[in-house]
């Protein structure tokens, strides 16, 4: 397990104006607020530190101006890493202008930006090659380094959720995923050792994979960071103690992420199993949507490897190892997934030959394809690969600013060949939002008509996405997913299901009949049996749609003797279904 812990630290060559005013050319004053210091550490050793000062502005922004350097050995290989922002904003957190240098190993760039008749302009420059870019601004956008800070200055209420678009200073670019910071309330840390509980105000923030809880103190200065699916934790000391600091203190636990460890991340539940490298890489864990994403602490570098449901390969893709010739486009680059994911970038482009792997596992499926994508200032090269065979399918994003994925073997060798694929076991992952039910990974949601409705735990396999039922055992309500694509008919396959129905049940088999479901056109049967549910008698309606390339399977038992109201919520609950897109 990779453990990275930060507690506040020496000073640090952030320049002479930090913990002083200043005076900006426009005649506008900065007057100092605080600072917040971090010393670094991984696995008890000091590689770094971080700053943060803050400032307010005399026209109502504000000034924040953070700073870090990271210095390291991975092997022979030594990791150095400085970065140093100045981000303002106005009185209601929108960005106004940021300055943005950044040296990593032996390549260094820088980012400028200032708002222009209401659009932030931003400038990046790598080496002797400048990007431009324009970002219309809007209300609910900040920089990056601002989301939790600002969500924190406008107050700590329990409960409190803000949706911010922020804008990286490092790339020059409105980042893709947004950034959530939910209030969570007061909130008390156990000691260590023989030193005082911490108590503060608990806020989680997240974006995508990545989410981190903080416990701020009434004034807003970070007591305590943890990230909740990677091995990292923040404490705030004081100055002075840290310069005394010759060895780091025991590094805090914090709850572990099943499967995760330095050897890789292994899921049962979603049948994958994957290499996460150490330093300077950072493995994040979304356990309900199953993404798992493993980043350069820089930002720089990344792989997204993410669970697909209801999109399978092209028509004519190669059992293994490639797909089509050097004179045709790759197949990838038309499937639904690649299409979702271009679409949060400009300027796509697709390499005319096809990515070839060897070695995979039997059984298991490969598409892939290269090209460049531009985000704001930074122009990505990217290798996108579609795994399938042996369990749910995968999209794999490997992505490397400013240079060709192969400028980051760990990624493009290490992490993509340990990729295996086996089919799910045990509980599926469901989030429950209020009535709401959710299956992010199957990408679809259905609202509990009465609270008389549960979600039953199951160790279902990879066919069924979700189980239903009223507490009194009066309704029953399954859906799932078959793999049908390709294979006939929908109404010929909800034929054979109703004369499976009738041959277990007697009767003659039900005539498919035409109706709607999420939005989609199917087929349902209805059909009455003994002992069905829970050894009563019931009538079991079951619902077909295709979509994306799959059947889902509506399937509800109601109990014969029920009533009326019990029929009414079993209507509710199948026209509440609704799909994720």
């Amino acid at each position: 397990m990779l453990w990275l812990m930060l507690a506040v630290g020496p000073a640090c060559a952030v320049g002479a104006a930090d913990g002083a005013d200043e005076k900006k050319a426009d005649g506008v004053t900065a007057r100092f607020v605080r600072s917040e210091w971090h010393s670094l550490f991984l696995d008890g050793r000091k590689i770094g530190y971080t700053s943060q000062s803050l400032y307010t502005l005399s026209d109502g922004g504000h000034r924040l101006k953070s700073n870090a350097f990271l210095q390291t050995r991975r092997g022979a290989a030594r990791i150095g890493y400085v970065r140093q922002t100045t981000a303002d904003v106005d009185a209601s957190f929108r960005p106004r202008a940021v300055t943005c240098k950044v040296q990593n190993g032996g390549r260094q760039w820088d980012v400028t930006g200032r708002v222009e008749g209401g659009t932030l302009r931003l400038k990046r420059t790598v080496d002797d090659e400048t990007a431009t870019t324009a970002i219309p601004l809007d209300d609910e956008m900040t920089f990056r380094c601002w989301a939790v800070p600002a969500t924190v200055m406008r107050g700590t209420r329990a409960g409190d959720l803000k949706r911010w678009l922020v804008v990286d200073a490092s790339l020059g670019a409105v980042l893709p995923e947004p950034v959530f910071v939910r209030v969570i309330g007061p909130h008390t840390l156990p000691a260590r050792g023989d030193g005082p509980d911490l108590k503060g105000t608990a806020v989680i923030s997240a974006s995508g994979a990545e989410q981190i809880v903080h416990l701020v103190d009434a004034e807003g200065q970070v007591l305590r960071r943890m990230w909740q699916t990677s091995p990292m934790v923040a404490e705030r000391t004081s100055l002075s103690e840290a310069r005394r600091l010759e060895q780091p203190p025991d590094v805090p636990p914090a709850a572990e992420l099943p499967g995760l460890s330095y050897r890789g991340y292994t899921s049962d539940r979603l049948g994958l199993t994957v290499y996460t490298p150490s330093i300077p890489y950072a493995t994040f864990v979304a356990g309900q949507s199953g993404l798992v994403t493993i980043r350069d602490l820089t930002d720089e570098a990344y792989a997204e490897v993410r669970p697909l449901q209801g999109a399978p390969p092209p028509v004519g893709a190669a059992e293994s190892g490639g797909d089509g010739d050097g004179d045709q486009p790759p197949l990838l680059a038309a499937h639904p997934a690649f299409k979702a994911w271009a679409g949060r970038f400009a300027d796509v482009t697709v390499e005319p030959r096809p990515v070839r792997l060897h070695g995979l596992p039997p059984g298991m499926k490969v598409l892939g394809v290269d090209g460049t994508a531009r985000l704001g200032c930074t122009t990505y090269h990217y290798r996108n690969l579609l795994f399938w065979g042996n369990g749910l399918p995968w999209f794999v994003t490997l992505m490397v600013a400013d240079r060709h994925v192969g400028a980051e073997p760990m990624l493009a060798q290490n992490v993509v060949r340990s990729i295996r694929s086996e089919p799910p076991k045990g509980r599926l992952p469901i989030r429950v939002l209020g009535t709401t039910v959710r299956s992010p990974l199957y990408g679809f949601q259905v609202r509990l008509p009465s609270q008389a409705w549960v979600v039953p735990q199951h160790t279902g396999g990879q066919p069924t996405a979700l189980d239903l039922a009223r507490k009194d055992h009066s309704a029953l309500a399954v859906i799932r997913f078959v793999d049908r694509s390709g294979a006939g008919t929908l109404k010929d396959y909800v034929a054979s299901q109703a004369e499976r129905a009738a041959k277990r049940f007697g009767g003659k088999p039900a005539e498919p009949k035409g109706v709607m479901l999420g939005g989609l056109p199917g087929y349902q049967i209805v059909y009455e049996g003994d002992g069905m549910l829970s050894g009563q008698r019931a009538q079991c309606t079951a619902v077909y749609v295709r979509r994306r390339g799959r059947v889902m399977a509506f399937t509800v038992m109601v109990a014969s003797d029920a009533g009326a109201a019990v029929a009414d919520e079993v209507d509710q609950l199948r026209e509440s279904l609704a799909f994720l897109d």
